[in-house]
Formats: structure tokens, C-alpha cells, sequence
């Protein structure tokens, strides 16, 4: 079951929300309040909502009777929000407006996206922008799919060392161990509509991306 999940309306796709129709939606923070403000009603609204005003608050409370938790806690309210969707029964999910402020924010979502019970319970998770899609790949083989909307495709290692094959790319790798610091696998492309990708060793994020 698939929910895109709102932290802001930074660096958005072009008419994301404007084209909600029955997209299951969940709201982080002042996310929910933007979801409301485009009369999207959201599954879920998590966060400590320190984001919004007290008006705004108050609109949260009425439209959806949130129930904000601590603002001194051990998660991230994209944290909490993306556990909480899991145990709802979402397994593919898509994060907005996750990235374009606080960089430390931004590597938290990264951090996310690398917890071995999500990628081992084949919960599918991506983060996504006007101009990148991120998602982790650990160990194993891969398909990519062609995807008219982002030209390249870079691979950045989390887990050293890393061994990786790239088949059917413009740059093909067979069995290549990435050097601590390479930008060996940045901004590669495909060559046929599907590509494969083999990691015998650590783990990598895959970007997905196009020039602006």
C-alpha cells in the first residue's frame, strides 16, 4: 500500500498537489497544514507542530484533532511519521519536501532511509524533489528501470567497502571496489530500459536526478 508523505512545499514537483486525487497522504508538522490548505484531508498528522502558530494549531486541532507529541523526543517527526505509516500497512512510500533547508534534517531523512529493519521488511522508501529521487540499496541485485523523468543516475556508498557491477549503463563496472572519498559511480546513465546492479559488498544510495 502506497502514502506520500508532506514535510513542507520545499523544492516540490511541479503540480504534486494539485494532482493529489486519491492518493493516500500523511502529513509531518506544518506538511499537514499545507495538505489541508490544498483540501487534501491527510491519513495521519505527526509532529510536535512547533512549525505552525497558534492559529494554525488551532485549525489542526479542529480539522483533524491532532495530538502533538513532545518537541524534546528521540526521532525526527519524519521519523515518527514514517514508523507510524509502516504500522498503518504502508510498505511503498514517497517523502516530499524533505530537502532545500536544514542539511542536518536532510541526513536524518538519509539516515531513514538506510535502517536495515525497513530494507529487510521490503518497505520501499524514496525520497523525492523537483529535481532528485534517493533511495538505499543494500546488498544484492538490483533492476532500475528507465525513467524519462531523470536523466542520470549516481550511486553513492553508505556501507564501505563497496563492490559493485553496473550492467546495461553508459559507464559499465564489473566487480569495481569504490575507494573511500571515489565519485567514481556519479552521474552515470542507462543505456537500455532496464539496468542492473550488483553489490557484493557495503551498500550505496541511488540518486535519480536532472539538471534543473
Amino acid at each position: 500500500m502506497k502514502a506520500k508523505i508532506l514535510c513542507g512545499n520545499r523544492n516540490l514537483p511541479a503540480q504534486l498537489l494539485e494532482t493529489a486525487n486519491d492518493d493516500h497522504w500523511i502529513g509531518v508538522d506544518r506538511g499537514a497544514l499545507i495538505l489541508i490548505q490544498h483540501d487534501i484531508t491527510p491519513k495521519l498528522a505527526v509532529g510536535d507542530f512547533d512549525s505552525v502558530t497558534d492559529k494554525e494549531r488551532m485549525l489542526l486541532v479542529e480539522t483533524l484533532n491532532i495530538n502533538p507529541v513532545e518537541a524534546e523526543k528521540d526521532d525526527t517527526d519524519l521519523a515518527l511519521a514514517i514508523a507510524e505509516a509502516i504500522d498503518a500497512g504502508y510498505d511503498d512510500i514517497e517523502i516530499y519536501g524533505a530537502t532545500g533547508a536544514r542539511l542536518d534534517h536532510f541526513m536524518g531523512a538519509l539516515q531513514i532511509l538506510e535502517k536495515p529493519e525497513y530494507h529487510q521488511g521490503n518497505v520501499n522508501l524514496r525520497i523525492i524533489d523537483a529535481q532528485n529521487e534517493i533511495q538505499y540499496l543494500p546488498q544484492g541485485q538490483h533492476i532500475v528501470s528507465r525513467d524519462e523523468s531523470y536523466q542520470y543516475v549516481s550511486f553513492i556508498p553508505v556501507i564501505y567497502p563497496v563492490t559493485i557491477t553496473l550492467q546495461h549503463f553508459k559507464y559499465e563496472l564489473f566487480n569495481q571496489t569504490l575507494a573511500l572519498g571515489s565519485t567514481l559511480t556519479v552521474s552515470n546513465e542507462l543505456n537500455e530500459e532496464r539496468g542492473k546492479v550488483i553489490i557484493d559488498n557495503g551498500s550505496l544510495l541511488m540518486i535519480k536526478s536532472k539538471d534543473a
